[in-house]
């Protein structure tokens, strides 16, 4: 790993301009959750982050380390050559919803830019924004879960549009809240509720993947440090005794128990199948949106509806071809290599959620993936007083 020298001037002093970009970060991630318009369409906290994203050009540019300015330079070639795809079908098929995929990832790419500029900046504030953000952000869904709870709703949502939505913004919280919870210095007082909130809003949304997801998070952050495993594993026995008869629980082991069972379980609901049936989208890309293209009915049981792909690996194969397959794994490799290992593992509970549910476009995954980065910038090239720029 070559690395590239990085200053950054005077680390005590936060200037108007990155107290400006942390403040609207922070709001952007308390308001995610709170969805007033449609699936898709811009949120109040969307436009918070494009807010910052002219602010945040008068942050000072550092030096980088090499797998830091590749890792950037992939993300930029595969969110380009998405918007290019997207937008090249729009005109092809005459299909204007398809742009709307070209918006998703030109958003996403700034908030990750954002986010490392800010965060190879100020870190240690960074840091501290970002987990506090997310522990204000749980306690207030935990409290919206609550306060709005529905015994005759199987699923619930808390403020999203549905609970798959819930369950994967709680897997990501907790992902993104614990590889930075020790950087931080969070106090545990403030670390256990919040992992308890998140783990509660994964359970009550009762996404399978989520569920699973998250317990897989949980044996890798408790198995890195053996005595906090052994901490989890006396506190499982009275959460399970206080929780043995309850309504969540019976939910939960009934949902886990289906797995399979559902039709929307099968391999050609989740639109796997499509790879096969269309290979000639698998060079270039097929785009994501228009799914009359691959209406399967006449072949198969005409009571499946059309989806998309339910996997974020494969949405990408057969979205964006061999090319943005390429540049996406070439960014991954490039952050595998910037990032200390530990801070790599979060990513895996993610990805192994992304293996039947297509999550690339949900911005929190995209704010994970900075935060890894900036963990290993600043693991790789330490820069004496940094960490005190909070």
């Amino acid at each position: 790993m070559t690395n590239v020298q990085v200053t950054a001037g005077d680390a005590h002093h936060i200037s108007a301009a990155a107290l400006t970009v942390l403040s609207m970060l922070g709001c952007y991630i308390v308001l995610k959750p709170y969805y007033l318009l449609p699936s898709g369409l811009p949120q109040i906290a969307d436009l918070i982050l494009l807010a910052a994203v002219p602010v945040a050009l008068f942050l000072p540019r550092l030096g980088e380390l090499e797998d830091a300015s590749r890792f950037k330079f992939y993300m930029i070639v595969f969110c380009c050559y998405a918007a290019l795809v997207n937008i090249g079908w729009t005109f092809v098929l005459m299909y204007p919803r398809m742009a709307l995929g070209a918006t998703y990832y030109l958003f996403n790419l700034s908030l990750l830019i954002v986010c490392i500029r800010i965060g190879t900046l100020h870190p240690r504030a960074t840091f501290l924004t970002i987990a506090y953000a997310i522990a204000l952000s749980a306690a207030l869904q935990t409290a919206s879960s609550a306060f709005s709870y529905d015994s005759a709703r199987l699923r619930q949502i808390a403020s999203f549009n549905n609970p798959n939505q819930l369950g994967y913004w709680s897997l990501l919280s907790l992902c993104i809240f614990w590889s930075i919870a020790g950087r931080a210095k969070v106090k545990w007082f403030v670390q256990v509720p919040t992992a308890m909130c998140l783990i509660y809003l994964a359970a009550t949304s009762l996404s399978k993947s989520s569920m699973i997801a998250t317990a897989f998070l949980c044996l890798l952050h408790f198995a890195r440090k053996p005595r906090l495993l052994l901490i989890l594993l006396l506190g499982i026995a009275p959460i399970y005794l206080v929780l043995e008869n309850s309504l969540l629980l019976e939910r939960v082991s009934g949902r886990l128990l289906s797995i399979g069972d559902q039709q929307d379980d099968s391999l050609q609901a989740r639109g796997f199948p499509r790879l096969v049936e269309y290979p000639e989208y698998i060079v270039t890309g097929a785009g994501e949106g228009a799914l009359f293209r691959f209406d399967e009915s006449e072949d198969s049981d005409p009571d499946i509806q059309i989806h998309e792909i339910h996997s974020t690996f494969l949405t990408i194969l057969f979205s964006y071809g061999l090319i943005g397959a390429a540049a996406f794994a070439a960014a991954v490799w490039r952050l595998y290599r910037l990032s200390s290992h530990g801070g790599f593992l979060y990513l895996l509970p993610p990805f192994f959620y992304g293996l039947t549910h297509q999550g690339l476009r949900f911005s929190f995954l995209w704010l994970l993936l900075a935060v890894i980065a900036v963990l290993g910038i600043t693991i790789v090239s330490r820069v004496p007083g940094r960490e005190h720029d909070a």
